[in-house]
């Protein structure tokens, strides 16, 4: 089973008429940075990508969403899930394998463990535990706590393979994005 997963952070603004894609960005008073070992504008995840993960195997990483504006807000995460190489024989479907990822976001929790047996432990589940994953784009976290001036909140991202998985899931590959909206709150 072939899998591999990025992140892109992008941002969008708290009005329906300016967008960014940069690490941080300013509209008003709306602020939200994202960055992972001194890497913005994009960050590519590298603890989640994973080649050859097994059913059952999971893989975790941590991503930190600070607010350096001037005022509280809020935040949605949606996916965006895409085939990134899926095999054309053996019946492999990049659909099928997305349907057997798991996301499991958590609010304080650490990564335990390395490769294809990392794990978010500890912390907070936000939004649903082990929510499938879908080709195309979803919404992942609808809503999050407000997230005051110069605040920072640590999410440990943990995508773990469905352990009845079907054969189809084989040799497929998806990419997948994390996108970040702030708005004020």
């Amino acid at each position: 089973m072939v899998f591999g997963l990025g992140a892109v952070g992008t941002m969008a603004a708290w009005s329906d008429t300016a967008t960014a894609t940069t690490g941080m960005f300013t509209t008003n008073s709306v602020n939200i940075q994202m960055e992972l070992n001194g890497d913005r504008p994009t960050h590519q995840f590298t603890t989640l990508k994973q080649i050859n993960l097994g059913r059952g195997n999971t893989t975790a990483g941590m991503l930190a969403v600070k607010n350096t504006g001037s005022d509280t807000f809020n935040y949605v995460v949606a996916t965006a899930t895409a085939d990134d190489g899926t095999a054309t024989y053996g019946g492999a479907s990049a659909s099928i394998l997305a349907q057997n990822l798991f996301v499991t976001v958590r609010d304080g929790g650490t990564v335990s463990g390395s490769g294809p047996t990392a794990t978010c432990t500890g912390g907070t589940v936000l939004g649903t535990a082990d929510k499938a994953l879908a080709l195309g784009n979803a919404p992942l976290l609808p809503t999050s706590a407000n997230l005051t001036v110069n605040a920072t909140q640590n999410l440990c991202v943990q995508v773990k393979v469905n352990p009845n998985a079907p054969k189809e899931a084989r040799m497929s590959s998806v990419s997948v994005r994390f996108n970040f909206t702030a708005t004020k709150a």
